[in-house]
């Protein structure tokens, strides 16, 4: 029997190009290398008059009201762990998986670990983008319960013909240009470096309104916003690249990106995807965002480039093999490859 699955964004989400968020795009991306794509059904608020919608109640009890006649195999719930209550209700005999895209104990219905322990016995997989996620989830939640989680990490498009050759001596900053993502700390290592080794080129991509941080030009080259393409021409034309958040980000697409181009990264233990990356050849970690230890990783890197450029290809690789779209299609094929 073809089963009938539907995925649920969040009320915000939509696969709009012009209006896609970073969930939507993981499922656009995962969906077109998927066997099952022309089973799935994926539903935002663009399916409903966007009058009604005030919360996120309203969109799902409104979402199980339009299709609680149908007979749906899997409901696939990304990064709203509130609607599986909802959906429990309406859709007995439905499985249920539920994607998380951000840290479990800041989104509702996931803070409390009852509300953990409830979403692990009602539905048939949890998914997790990334291991910090996923070490967040079961924070007090007994060791005893079912084993019912993947752990499926976005996908990137395959790089080809990568230019090793283009490679210059810069490094790299992405994102606003802010203290949150530790732009500060960037400005004073970067000075501080310059001092003793000017051959070395800091460039910082992105953009802050209220900006507070004005690096002098020969210190920093702040080139601001740049489209995705473009972003992806400087990682290919870089040699190393600084993710430094101060808040917790659930994954850091820094990773993925740099680590598609050859690039060598040094991030924060605050960034989640430094989890999942323990191999010395694709990056280093520095704790508590220690300006003095962020310097001396960038002193060694430097000094030891010779040797990292060795091993572009195996970093450009190991993309290949674990962070690709067709990864994580495949990965998620296999959480709703149930009977």
């Amino acid at each position: 029997m073809k089963k009938k699955i539907i995925i649920i964004l969040p009320l915000k989400e939509s696969l709009d190009p012009k209006k896609a968020g970073a969930v939507s795009i993981y499922v656009k991306d995962s969906l077109k290398y998927s066997k099952y794509k022309n089973n799935i059904k994926v539903i935002s608020s663009n399916n409903f008059s966007n009058s009604i919608f005030f919360r996120n109640k309203n969109y799902i009890i409104q979402f199980c009201k339009k299709y609680k006649d149908q007979n749906i195999s899997i409901l696939e719930i990304h990064n709203r762990p509130e609607y599986v209550k909802v959906v429990k209700k309406y859709f007995p005999n439905s499985k249920i998986i539920l994607t998380f895209h951000n840290d479990p104990l800041n989104l509702r219905g996931s803070v409390l670990a009852s509300e953990r322990e409830y979403i692990i016995k009602n539905c048939e997989k949890i998914v997790f983008i990334s291991k910090w996620i996923q070490k967040r989830f079961y924070t007090q939640i007994s060791t005893n319960v079912k084993n019912n989680y993947e752990l499926i990490y976005p996908g990137i498009l395959k790089k080809k013909n990568i230019n090793l050759s283009k490679k210059k001596k810069n490094i790299l900053f992405v994102g606003k240009l802010n203290e949150n993502k530790g732009y500060h700390i960037f400005h004073d290592v970067a000075k501080q470096f310059k001092k003793i080794n000017p051959n070395w080129n800091f460039i910082a991509i992105g953009n802050e309104p209220r900006k507070k941080i004005f690096p002098e030009e020969n210190i920093i080259k702040e080139v601001g916003y740049k489209e995705y393409k473009k972003v992806l021409d400087y990682y290919e034309k870089s040699e190393i690249a600084i993710g430094n958040s101060f808040w917790d980000e659930p994954f850091g697409r820094i990773a993925i990106e740099a680590l598609a181009c050859g690039v060598f990264i040094i991030m924060a233990d605050t960034v989640g995807s430094s989890a999942d990356l323990n191999e010395n050849f694709l990056s280093k970690t520095f704790l508590n965002h220690d300006p003095g230890e962020l310097y001396k990783l960038i002193e060694e890197s430097v000094l030891n480039i010779a040797e990292i450029r060795k091993q572009r290809d195996l970093r450009i690789n190991w993309v290949k093999e674990n962070w690709t779209h067709e990864v994580s299609a495949r990965g998620l094929m296999k959480t709703i490859n149930f009977n």
